[in-house]
């Protein structure tokens, strides 16, 4: 609603208004109304009632955003209600409120609406003001017969709920009329009706609580009362509807304490059956069920001084009901509904709580009676309840606990996964009440430790079902088991974890269950049936004693007593195997570790010192970092870490019985591992360590028949631990282990003769012949390993001479020839190390045992090698890698290698080069000890220095074809080898061996060509290998002889000098760059050409047809540019009758070679052996050929390229250090000519493309063609070439954008050869930055507008790389403003107002001269380049502007108002960088003249200028002092609103700016609480100020420290009334609003109020924008205190 502008407006207009506003369609405009209309409820409760009132009675309609509306007014109305005075509501307007709520309400006779809720609200308030006057207009809308009930009963429950004081005075004529409807309630409504019941009864109870002397519950309230009862008992309780059955049970549970214990105990038999139909039909959410039972139950039960109403055989039916209830599980992450399940079992606990403490005796009856029920969820649920209770009922049950021990046991065999956890739970709570004591808990203990010991394979067992089951029922999970309240199954990993846990607590945190754990651990530990136990057993076994040696007790057992206690022997046995598995569940080896430790004591002393010394470290080592836990483990390091303990153990006991007893343990639990040959292999060599120390023959003889015969020979694993356990016997009882394997070979002979004759014998149940070769195998190898150095010569010759291992090569599997090899292998081992021990002999079948290796790596069907394109064979590669391996150790041994054995080892072995790389690991490792194998070839070819050379060519020369191979990795394989071969070469000749060779016999020229390719290979460890080959190849020739006629000593130093550089090269450099790799050939080659002897150098250049024309493109490249190099570096050296041939091979290479990269590079080393003269005249015809060539085309020539000879031509003329520079200078002088227009450009008869370019002649775009040619395709002579020409080259190149700009219109093809060309300088010059600017602004972007700015960018990044160069860029540059062309003028002036800033360092000359260059053309006829030279004139470093300043600031004053608007915006935005550096002086005449052009510029729409504006007006604050100090006051407090509403501007960069101005001008204001107000960290940030705080804030301090210029902000608030901006407007209110809100004085208050008011009704009423509508809403708020209120 609005008033007349010249009215003051009354405060009942104002809350008129407000209260239309709650009708918004924008839910924040009626937000804002509602508070201003509760802020102002106290004051105008009256006016704010009558208009509610009034806007409710005029409003019909009750649907849409109208029934929003009819719910805010209602609010409105509640909140009012709470807060007015009592004086203030009179009866006549509360009961007048009464029938509107109750009208509202009566509309539907649902209670689903908006607004009914809202007008119920308002009843509930009105009754806490007068609840007598309510409660009679609520008794009248009852009495009536037309009106909805259902409503007017929701609000009853509700002031229930809210006021219980006020309402159960009430209560019994509430139930009086409401009684009698209920007969008639549709079900639909009796939910309801219940609900309230039990609001009104929970009501009286609260009541009765607070005032118990009240005599509440009379006759009268009891009829009622107990008609409610029996009606919801006898119709509601057996309804249809479950929503009403639940509630009505709920209101019983609530009625029933209220009513007599007569009425009640003769209404029981009815609740019980009625429970227990409802229990029937409600088990989803049985929870008010049970909640009632609950309250029941307490009721009548647990009455202070009252007998139990019923017995407990009453009550069994009910416990019958609801016990299998208590068989409940619920896993995490599971919903409301669950939830709302768990709720119904704690009340169910609660129930046989209550039960319990009226009847002790007979619940313990009962329930351990339903222990044996045979149904399941019956004796889950008893479990179940039993655990809670035990605890809780122990004072009443503790002289029963023997029954509920014993009655317990029979549910310790339970199968059912849910009970077996029940029972541990059960077992955990009677052991902490005291339940279980002494013997009788054994049983128990076994039952935790039988449940830990579930296995992870039983797990994956019912996860893999699990998942079936999910899969057949659909995607998603399987729902919770809800039918018979059993909400999910335990998983066998959830059993185990609470089983371990319950053990560990027994164990660690009650005393009293020691002597039940102790020694009873101990027996557990053997049986194999509780071996997954054994972990969180030896965690017990660890508390229990740590417990007994803190009390000073001894640890002992009496194993004579108890048969059943396992020895310290048996108990070592089993804990030293187990420990084969340490990453085991539970810490296996950790815990066994530190059961052993504090196991001590029951052992011999000795062991106990050095167990307190060794099992820490193994502890350290199992425990140490996770990374040691992968693939990097080594677990034989572990198992002989595990085999050191015993050996130390038994040398401290020192007792052969004790060690005969131990053996007697080893070998007695071969059972406990049965199909486990992890742990029986470590069994194996645990027993070989013993028998090691028996010195009986019988003994050993019986225990390694034993061994053998458990052992099971067919798995891998098993075998090697047998083998490995029979080697630990013979290194002391040698002949006793061959003389049974001599009998187990023979019995294994006949069966091969048996074999023809199978069908004559039961074969079954024997082990293949290739497993027990492979086993007798390594049984042998392991025995020749172990045994002492002298005893194993004639047993090996015996072994090979009388071929009793060529019986052994018949085997056919991989693993078992893998067997066979490694045998040999350990045999050769054998020799080595008696001749390390002093006792050599050779190995005289040594070629025989070669040839067995190399037939054993043989595949089936197939040679050496399997076929690279196929899928390698993991087993044959494995088998091939352990006979390469034995081939290693055999020709280590005497006698030496013969060339023909050699020969063979190499054809056998050489083609694993070519193996494919996958599978890495296998193959890495068998080519790691082929390198291997070729270095022991070397190590033993001869004891001379000739021999072993020729030897190592030999090599090399076998290696030179998988050198060059075109296979990556072959090639890097053969490299590696190479180097390896050179080391032990090279370390050989170190040693001073006699006859070393001359250096001529190392053939150097032709080696260093063979590998000169690599040193630019693709993959960065073949470019290293080959500098440490010729590192190595080097270094060797350094170390040889001198050859007749060798040099002098000073070159003999330079040798040395370049090695040492080649060594840091190869030290220093990133191989993996591919940045780097060109250098590092050059160095390499630098120090090649060092090296190298002159008949060296001609025998490599003679021989470099084939470095050049490598295979790989890459590798040919690099070749090349060495050979290159060579010539740079010693051409001078060569001779006459070299040259012949070396220009030869230099041009069948070229000849050769079909890629163009490849024959420039041939062209650029001819280039290197010819004279270059009259250059310029070469260069101009070369330009004119190129036109030519392009001319005769004839079509379009801009998409032709020219010919590869001319591309060739440039790059090689621009690689010659002769001609570089001259070239480049030439193209310069192209570019640099000034073009002119063709005058036949509009013609359409003129089409050539090169002719309609305005400003790019032909031969600039052959020249910029040319240029970009060069800067492509050149390397660090062009670079170091751009250097030298830097300035003239990047100018040439800005200039030629412009023009590019200007062509754009006609051809976009000059601006793409530009930028192309621009792009090569930038990757040439290392300018990286120039580079991304080039990238980021593409050709669109200096096609348009803004193409000056990326001048701009491109001129910082060259100044910036290049300060030194600025100076003479800038003296090339200015002379283009002058051109007739307006763009090559734009990019100059882009590029020379850039300079300006980085011209401080050259002099103030320089500096001074750009100024008065860029103030000339300030008034340039183009825009551009007035705009680019104010930028520049602008950006006058700051210690030199003060020179400058006056006549800066009068360009920019006079450019604010130009007409281009981005001129202006230049000047504006420059402006604080001029202020901040000029003087007082200089600023003060023209101060009040800036304010104002400022001033105008505010409330530009381009958010930049408001920005800028603001911030200019921000710098001048600093010349507001002085003279001008009042003027520019008056300014800042004019603009001061203006600036504030600007803070919440919607754009960021006009709030940034404007707040950073507001902390500039604070200072001027001298108010100490403002500057405090701009410290806050919101002006700090970009994120918005909490603006409205902030006003109100700032306008109390503006009230109260400048009164006297309210009529100007209140005037420009008014005036911001009016703005284009919605948000502007939105601020403007508000401010007007906080701040006349805030005035003391009433003389401007009664100017401007009624104006105010007027408009903060005008915009609330009818504004488009909800901002500004909300805002008004929130300023009238503010201001209705001041309003004079009025009648209405």
């Amino acid at each position: 609603m609005a008033t007349d502008d010249g009215l003051e407006p009354s405060r009942a207009v104002v809350i008129q208004v407000l209260v239309g506003a709650l009708a918004d369609t924008s839910p924040t405009v009626r937000e804002a109304a509602t508070t201003a209309l509760q802020e102002n409820a106290k004051e105008s409760a009256v006016t704010t009632l009558d208009f509610c009132i009034t806007s409710l009675r005029g409003s019909k309609r009750r649907s849409g955003h109208l029934g929003t509306y009819h719910a805010g007014v209602l609010n409105v109305m509640a909140h009012t209600v709470n807060v007015i005075a009592d004086q203030e509501l009179d009866h006549n307007s509360t009961q007048k409120m009464i029938k509107l709520a109750l009208s509202e309400m009566m509309i539907s006779k649902d209670l689903n609406s908006e607004w009914q809720h809202a007008a119920s609200n308002l009843l509930v308030a009105l009754g806490s003001r007068s609840p007598d006057l309510v409660m009679e207009e609520i008794y009248l809308q009852l009495a009536s017969s037309s009106g909805p009930v259902l409503p007017v009963v929701q609000t009853l429950a509700d002031f229930a709920s809210a006021n219980a004081c006020q309402f159960v005075p009430h209560v019994k004529g509430v139930l009086s009329r409401v009684l009698p409807v209920l007969g008639g309630v549709k079900d639909a409504h009796k939910k309801t009706f219940a609900d309230a019941f039990s609001s009104w009864c929970e009501a009286i109870s609260d009541y009765m609580e607070e005032c118990p002397t009240a005599s509440l519950l009379g006759p009268d309230m009891q009829a009622l009362l107990h008609s409610a009862f029996e009606l919801f008992l006898g119709k509601w309780i057996f309804s249809r509807e479950p929503e009403v059955r639940l509630a009505t049970a709920e209101a019983l549970g609530r009625i029933v304490p209220l009513i007599s214990r007569l009425q009640l105990k003769l209404a029981l038999p009815r609740i019980f059956s009625a429970i227990l139909a409802l229990y029937k039909k409600e088990n989803q959410n049985p929870y008010s069920i049970t909640n009632c039972l609950h309250l029941l139950l307490d009721t009548m039960l647990l009455q202070e001084g009252l007998a139990p109403l019923v017995d407990f055989q009453t009550l069994m039916p009910l416990l019958n009901a609801i016990l299998p209830m208590a068989a409940i599980y619920v896993r995490k992450g599971w919903d409301l509904e669950v939830n709302c399940l768990l709720k119904n079992y704690n009340e169910l606990l609660r129930c046989f709580i209550v039960s319990g403490m009226a009847f002790p005796e007979e619940l313990f009856s009962y329930l351990l009676h339903r222990i044996g029920s045979k149904e399941l969820p019956v004796r889950l649920g008893t479990l179940l309840t039993l655990k809670h209770l035990v605890s809780r009922l122990y004072n009443v049950w503790a002289s029963r606990k023997s029954n509920l021990v014993e009655a317990v046991k029979s549910a310790l065999q339970e199968q059912d996964l849910n009970l077996r956890k029940a029972v541990a739970e059960l077992v955990l709570a009677m052991a902490a009440s005291g339940y279980i004591e002494g013997a009788n808990g054994e049983e128990y203990m076994e039952f935790l430790v039988r449940q830990c010991a579930i296995t992870d394979r039983e797990v994956e067992a019912f996860q893999a079902e699990e998942k079936a089951l999910e899969k057949a029922m659909g995607t998603q999970p399987r729902e919770p088991f809800k039918n018979d309240l059993k909400l999910g199954v335990v998983s066998p990993s959830e059993l185990r974890a609470v089983c371990d846990k319950s053990l560990y607590l027994l164990a660690g945190t009650i005393p009293a269950m020691e002597p039940v754990l102790w020694p009873f651990l101990l027996k557990i530990l053997i049986p194999p049936r509780y071996t997954e136990a054994v972990a969180t057993v030896c965690k017990c076994i660890c508390e229990v004693l740590k417990r007994k040696i803190s009390s000073g007790e001894s640890v002992s057992v009496d194993s004579e007593t108890d048969s059943s206690i396992p020895q310290p022997e048996e108990i070592l046995a089993r804990l030293l195997v187990l420990l084969q598995n340490p990453f085991a569940r539970n810490q296996l080896a950790t815990r066994i570790l530190m059961a052993l430790y504090y196991l001590a004591p029951l052992f011999p002393t000795p062991v106990k010192l050095l167990w307190e010394d060794e099992i820490p470290k193994l502890r350290a080592y199992v425990s140490g970092p996770d990374d040691l836990r992968g693939d990097s483990w080594q677990q034989a390091t572990w198992e002989d870490m595990i085999l050191h303990l015993l050996l130390e153990s038994l040398d401290v006991i020192q007792s052969l019985e004790w060690t005969m007893s131990l053996g007697n343990a080893f070998t007695s639990q071969y059972d406990l591992y049965t199909g486990d040959n992890q742990h029986t292999a470590l069994l194996h060599r645990c027993l070989g360590m013993v028998l090691q120390k028996a010195d009986s023959k019988i003994y050993v003889n019986q225990k390694i028949a034993v061994m053998y015969k458990r052992a099971s020979i067919a798995d891998e694993i098993n075998r090697l631990g047998l083998a490995m356990g029979m080697g630990l016997v013979a290194a002391s009882h040698l002949d006793t282990v061959l003389e049974k394997l001599k009998k187990v070979l023979e019995s294994e002979g006949q069966r091969s003769f048996r074999r023809l004759f199978a069908i004559f014998w039961d074969q079954r149940n024997k082990p293949d012949v290739d497993d027990v070769y492979a086993a007798l195998a390594l049984m042998y190898g392991y025995a020749a390993s172990y045994a002492p150095s002298t005893a194993i010569e004639a047993r090996i010759d015996t072994l090979v001479g009388t071929n009793m291992l060529s019986r052994l090569l018949d085997v056919k599997r991989a693993a078992a020839k893998q067997a066979v090899i490694t045998a040999i292998n350990l045999l050769g081992q054998a020799v080595i190390k008696a001749a390390a021990h002093g006792a050599p002999f050779p190995l005289k079948r040594r070629d025989l045992m070669l040839d067995y290796t190399m037939a054993l790596m043989v595949g089936q069907g197939s040679g050496y090698l399997v076929d690279s394109a196929s899928t390698l064979d993991i087993e044959q590669l494995h088998t091939q890698e352990l006979a390469i391996i034995a081939c290693t150790t055999l020709v280590s041994v005497e006698p030496k290698l013969t060339s023909a054995t050699r020969d063979r080892v190499l054809q056998a072995t050489l083609g694993f080069f070519t193996l494919s790389t996958e599978p890495a690991v296998i193959v890495n490792s068998l080519l790691c000890n082929l390198t291997i194998l070729l270095c022991a070839i070397l190590q033993t070819s001869g004891e001379d220095g000739r021999s072993r050379l020729d030897q190592l060519q030999h090599l090399l020369k076998s290696l030179d074809q998988y050198v060059c191979s075109p296979v990556d990795y072959s090639r890097e394989r053969a490299c590696a080898s190479v180097l390896a071969l050179l080391r032990d070469f090279r370390a050989y000749c170190s040693s001073a061996p006699p006859l070393l060779p001359l250096r001529d016999s190392l053939k150097l020229g032709e080696r260093v060509v063979a590998y000169l390719p690599r040193c630019a290979d693709l993959a960065p460890l073949i470019r290293k290998s080959s500098a440490q080959i010729y590192d190595l190849l080097f270094s060797i020739a350094l170390l040889l002889p001198k050859p007749v006629g060798a040099t002098a000593v000073e070159n003999r130093q330079a040798s040395y000098g370049a090695l040492s550089s080649l060594e840091e090269l190869i030290a220093v450099t990133k191989w993996e760059s591919v940045i780097e790799y060109r250098d590092t050939l050059q160095h390499v080659v630098e120090s090649l050409g060092t090296l190298l002897t002159h008949e060296e150098l001609v025998a490599a250049l003679r021989s470099s047809t084939s470095a050049i024309c490598d295979k790989i493109t890459q590798c040919g490249k690099g070749a090349t540019s060495a050979i290159k190099q060579m010539i740079l570096k010693r051409g001078k050296e060569l001779q006459e009758v070299d040259i012949p041939r070396i220009t030869q091979s230099l041009f069948v290479a070229a000849t050769s070679i079909v890629n163009s990269s490849r024959r420039q590079e041939v062209l650029d080393v001819v280039c290197c052996l010819a004279e270059q003269t009259h250059a310029r005249l070469v260069f101009d015809e070369l330009l004119t050929t190129a036109l030519k060539d392009a001319q005769a085309q004839r079509k379009d020539w801009t998409k032709q390229k020219p010919s590869w000879p001319i591309q060739e031509a440039f790059l090689a003329f621009s690689q010659n250090e002769v001609l570089k520079l001259p070239f480049l200078d030439h193209l310069v002088s192209v570019l640099n000519q000034t073009p002119k227009y063709n005058d036949n450009v509009n013609k359409p008869e003129h089409t050539d493309t090169l002719l309609r370019s305005p400003i790019f002649s032909p031969s600039q775009l052959v020249a910029t063609r040319a240029l970009g040619y060069i800067l492509r395709g050149g390397g660090l002579i062009v670079r170091r070439a751009l250097e030298q020409r830097y300035p003239e080259i990047i100018c040439a190149l800005m200039l030629q954008l412009g023009g590019a700009h200007d062509n754009v219109g006609i051809e976009m093809l000059p601006l793409r050869d530009v930028m192309s060309t621009f792009q090569s300088f930038c990757e040439c010059t290392g300018d990286s930055e120039m580079a991304k600017v080039l990238a980021a602004e593409n050709e669109d972007v200096f096609s348009k507008e803004r193409w000056t700015e990326a001048i701009t960018e491109l001129a910082k990044c060259a100044a910036t790389a290049r300060p030194k160069e600025v100076a003479s860029i800038c003296y090339t540059l200015w002379p283009a403003l002058k051109q007739p062309h307006e763009f090559h003028r734009a990019a100059a002036a882009a590029a020379l107002s850039e300079y300006v800033q980085y011209c401080s360092g050259e002099g103030d000359k320089l500096l001074s001269q750009l100024v008065g260059v860029l103030s000339a053309h300030v008034r340039d006829e183009y825009h551009a380049v007035r705009r680019l030279c104010l930028k520049g004139l602008i950006q006058v470093p700051g210690k030199n502007m003060s020179n400058y300043a006056a006549q800066v600031l009068s360009v920019v004053v006079a450019l604010i108002e130009d007409p281009e608007e981005e001129v202006a915006l230049t000047a504006v935005q420059g402006l604080p960088a001029v202020l901040e550096m000029v003087l007082e002086d200089t600023v003060a005449p023209l101060l009040l003249n800036i304010c104002v052009r400022l001033r105008s510029l505010q409330c530009r729409r381009n958010n930049s200028m408001r920005a800028a504006a603001f911030a200019a007006l921000g710098t001048l604050s600093k010349f507001g002092i002085g003279q001008q100090q009042e003027a520019f006051l008056e300014q800042v407090h004019t603009i001061l609103p203006s600036l504030v509403f600007h803070m919440n501007d919607e754009a960021l960069e006009v709030r940034k700016a404007c707040k950073r101005t507001f902390r500039k001008i604070a200072p001027l204001l001298h108010a100490e609480k403002l500057r405090a107000l701009v410290k806050l960290g919101s002006f700090d940030s970009d994120d918005r100020l909490s603006y409205d705080s902030f006003l109100k804030d700032l306008t109390k301090h503006l009230v109260q420290h400048f009164s006297d210029r309210i009529d100007t902000y209140i005037t420009s608030a008014i005036q911001a009334f009016d703005s284009p901006w919605s948000t502007i407007q939105a601020n403007a209110i508000y401010f007007s609003g906080c701040l006349l809100s805030q005035l003391q004085d009433k003389r401007p208050l009664a100017v401007y109020l009624s104006q105010v008011i007027n408009s903060l009704v005008r915009f609330t009423s009818s504004s488009p924008s909800y901002i500004v509508r909300a805002k008004s809403a929130s300023a009238l708020s503010f201001l209705l205190g001041d309003i004079q209120p009025c009648d209405m």
